[in-house]
């Protein structure tokens, strides 16, 4: 809470040696003009003592009695270092007890509990939060992730207009984080998951020290995770075979996709193309009558144990963070950290081609036929990609007299591979085929030997960014209503981004080097403020407006020019509106990832109402153009001071997007129509290839409200202690948020209708987007044990083909995730125990009904790769972790 003094200063203006000539002479004038007002003033600063606390707040001036005598009064306010630019209020505060009741370990663990919160429904769906430091900025996520939640005093939440006067665009919300003054501790961490459905299996091993001494701040962290491999057969689900080639038996069709063979045609009495090998001993000879039983219905096969639902992952962060004071009114703070991973996942049995010469000794045809066939008697086809990261921040803040500044800078340094298998090089056996080979039979089980080279497709990105910011904050002038502050953000930012990936023998190298610099201007005018007695009948108004103009290297100069207002017609009431209209250049990946092929990727075709498996082929496009975002943003928060400690807030956004970018993984007509070099069929018109680079759409339109009430409340009498402890106190609360889409369309091309993804359209894989989403989560912390429960729930959804039957239906989905832990010191029968002290343990159940989302086409069948383990591979998951500070 903030510190009021009562108190008379001892100067006009605070004593820096390098104003104290400009000041001296105001200071003599100002004598002259108030003699006797000064030297009451003098007399009277003779008995007051300075805060401890002014070094490390801002001073400002809350009201002026009357001045009686030619004594002058003020009132001033000592606003805490913590908190933030401005006077906004919080839409949320979670207080200390209620984080220990969310039974999280670090910030990184709160951030994602709180994610609905944070949640902004401007700009980019899904937009993560500014995230700030006891009010200030940071160089980096990698500041606070390790933070443990015992260092944790309080979390404010504020709206998207906070994050203006830090330098970033109106599109996410605030977070600040406020840490306790002091805390030291080393902590450890073993966490462990399975899922109830058998595999999944997860772990994760942590320790951590940390050290928070007034404003020095030490924390260093080390944590790897593992994660098993979950398999197709793992679940009892089968994936729809690649085509209808591709065999362990092996199927056989003509080089041109015409007739196999006249001859086999007069013996079937129709057109063959092709046909499933027959089952012969090895070495047999066939005949044209052994492919009759096979003719037109090749061997269907798909083997479950050579697919991944899940990949087999490896992860090691290492992180360090070092903070203090290092001049009087300047901060620092240094960063490093890197983090290895690894994943490797299963795409299918290994798998060729051979071509079958017309004189081949195991040949019956006149001409040259192909064979595809599985080959099961080695590994399946594998997928692995590893990634190095690097990063390093330095953040620097300090005052100004009545400004407050900031310069941050950091460097991103990432490198990632993958190698990908598409099938088997063939190319020995080819020969031994083609010249005869005494006991090579292409129809029996072929020896290893001749299966061991494979074809790779690889992909190497490297990318660089650099990225100096700085801030300025402070006030302009004072008008009647209060003063007019600015924040004007410098950015500059180098990104590299180079590029290479090999494709069926194909080099391709591509590189981007993009410069952005940025400069942000952002100004509050207050207009009313009945505190002032400035136009009263308002209560309080405040106005704001923003722009920023960017130099982006490749695409000129971007601009972005927004304002709004906030009224506040009594104390529990805010009204924000704001109207933003920006340009965005697409990422630097977008442009120019490597060129990946995946085989056997599983999508349902709604032109032919079937499941197949697909290569797509990811990566970037250098064609891609800067999107236009014209945005509107009207809420209401409040704060009724009859229901303590309650607060809701609602949010109406309309977003309208030029040349949104996005991929488009799915088949329908409409998409296929407006993209149709983007899906490639063979000759039989089954969908084949399917490219899911990035493109420019034409308009995307969005309407959406949403709503966050929160409730929290002590448990029992307020609890006392210090460095985070609470003692028997505790808390209860209850959040509830929820999204109601009203509308989201997306036209693809200028002539084409809009996609109407909340009635039948659809862009992505399962339907189009859920109308409405809720979430509830509720917990209680008292006397060690904590509870939490958290339940989701959101809207069916579908996407409308050409036909009903090959339409697909998507149901709701309701979810309930249950949280139980103890602090076993806090117990009172273990509070005098050592081995008890900082010691919890805590048991999780994740999906506690097992509920997956079931999908159906017109027809009531589930599609083959729709079933509800591919949907969701884990389902029911239960974990168990220890955690010990020292």
């Amino acid at each position: 809470m903030p510190d009021h003094d009562l108190k008379t200063p001892a100067a006009p203006f605070p004593a820096r040696p390098g104003l104290r000539p400009a000041l001296g002479l105001v200071w003599g004038l100002g004598s002259l003009l108030s003699a006797p007002s000064a030297i009451a003033q003098t007399a009277a600063n003779t008995l007051t003592t300075p805060s401890a606390t002014q070094n490390s707040a801002t001073t400002v001036t809350t009201s002026t009695t009357s001045i009686n005598g030619g004594e002058k009064i003020e009132v001033k306010a000592h606003k805490p270092a913590s908190a933030v630019l401005g006077d906004a209020k919080p839409i949320m505060q979670i207080q200390a007890d209620e984080i220990r009741s969310y039974g999280v370990d670090t910030a990184a663990d709160l951030l994602t509990a709180i994610a609905p919160e944070t949640r902004s429904g401007r700009g980019a769906t899904g937009n993560t939060p500014v995230v700030l430091l006891n009010g200030k900025r940071i160089s980096g996520m990698q500041e606070v992730n390790d933070l443990p939640f015992e260092a944790i005093a309080r979390v404010e939440i504020f709206t998207e207009e906070e994050a203006l006067r830090y330098g970033y665009p109106a599109d996410e919300r605030v977070v600040n984080i406020i840490t306790v003054k002091n805390f030291r501790a080393v902590r450890m961490r073993a966490y462990g998951s399975t899922s109830t459905d058998g595999g999944g299996d997860d772990g994760v091993l942590g320790a951590s020290f940390t050290k928070l001494s007034g404003e020095q701040r030490i924390n260093l962290s080390a944590r790897y995770e593992a994660q098993a491999r979950l398999l197709d057969s793992d679940r009892g689900v089968t994936p729809p075979s690649a085509s209808s080639l591709y065999s362990n038996a092996g199927n056989v069709t003509s080089t041109d996709g015409g007739s196999l063979d006249p001859a086999l045609d007069a013996l079937v009495g129709q057109s063959v193309t092709s046909a499933g090998v027959p089952s012969l001993a090895s070495g047999q000879i066939p005949t044209l009558q052994d492919f009759t039983t096979y003719a037109n219905a090749p061997h269907v096969s798909s083997d479950a144990s050579d697919y991944s639902l899940q990949p087999r992952t490896h992860e090691l962060n290492l992180n360090g963070v070092y903070a203090d004071q290092i001049f009087k009114d300047v901060s620092a703070s240094f960063n490093a950290s890197y983090t290895h991973s690894n994943s490797e996942s299963l795409q299918g049995p290994a798998r060729g081609i051979l071509t079958l010469p017309s004189g081949s000794l195991y040949s019956p045809f006149s001409q040259d036929t192909l064979l595809y066939r599985d080959y099961t008697n080695v590994s399946a086809l594998q997928q692995r990609s590893h990634t190095d990261s690097v990063h390093a921040g330095v953040n620097f803040n300090g005052d100004a007299g009545n400004w407050k500044w900031n310069s941050t800078g950091s460097f991103d340094r990432s490198t990632t591979a993958t190698n990908s298998q598409t099938g088997l090089d063939l190319s020995a056996a080819q020969t031994a085929l083609t010249e005869g080979l005494v006991g090579f039979d292409p129809f029996s089980e072929v020896d290893r030997s001749w299966l061991n080279s494979r074809l790779v497709n690889q992909g190497h990105t490297t990318g660089t960014t650099g990225k100096i910011s700085g801030l300025v904050s402070g006030s302009l002038f004072s008008l009647p209503a209060g003063d007019v502050s600015t924040s004007i953000a410098p950015t500059g930012t180098l990104t590299e981004q180079n590029a290479t990936s090999i494709s069926q023998g194909k080099l391709q190298r591509t590189h981007i080097s993009r410069d952005v610099g940025t400069l942000q201007i952002n100004g509050d005018i207050p207009i009313a403020n009945a505190r002032k007695h400035v136009l009263s009948f308002l209560g309080k108004l405040d106005a704001n407006v923003n722009g920023a103009v960017s130099q982006v290297s490749h695409f000129g100069t971007l601009g972005t020019i927004g304002g709004g207002v906030t009224w506040e017609p009594v104390s529990w009431v805010q009204f924000p509106f704001s109207a933003t209209d920006r340009t965005e250049a697409p990422s630097a990946t977008s442009l120019v990832a490597p060129q990946i092929e995946t085989p056997n990727v599983t999508t349902y075709d709604y032109v032919t109402g079937r499941s197949v498996q697909v290569t797509t082929i990811s990566g970037g496009n250098r064609n891609l153009r800067a999107a236009d975002r014209h945005e509107i943003s009207i809420g209401t928060i409040l704060s009724p001071a009859f229901l303590e400690g309650a607060r809701l807030h609602v949010n109406y956004v309309r977003d309208r997007n030029h040349n949104p970018v996005m991929s488009l993984p799915t088949a329908t007509a409409a998409i296929e129509e407006a993209f149709p070099d983007r899906y490639q069929r063979n000759s039989d018109g089954i969908l084949d290839v399917v490219d899911i680079r990035p493109v420019n759409a034409l308009m995307e339109k969005r309407n959406e409200w949403n709503a966050t009430f929160s409730f929290s409340r002590p448990l029992g009498k307020k609890p006392e202690g210090k460095g985070g402890k609470h003692g028997a106190g505790g808390r209860y609360y209850i959040v509830l948020t929820q999204v109601w889409r009203l509308k989201d369309t997306v036209q693809l091309r200028s002539g084409l209708a809009p996609i109407d993804l909340l009635n039948g359209g659809t862009i992505g894989g399962t339907g189009g987007q859920p109308r409405h989403e809720v979430e509830l989560q509720g917990g209680v912390f008292k006397n060690g044990l904590g509870f939490r429960l958290v339940t989701k729930w959101q809207s069916a959804t579908s996407t409308l083909a050409s036909t009903h039957a090959n339409s697909l239906f998507f149901s709701d989905l309701a979810t309930v995730d249950m949280t139980a832990f103890a602090d076993l010191g806090e117990i009172p029968r273990w509070q005098n125990r050592n081995w008890a002290k900082n010691f919890r343990v805590m048991v999780s159940v994740s999906n506690l009904f097992n509920s997956r989302i079931r999908a159906r086409n017109g027809s009531g069948i589930t599609p083959a790769g729709y079933e509800p383990a591919f949907l969701d591979p884990l389902g029911r998951t239960i974990s168990f972790s220890i955690r010990k500070s020292v």
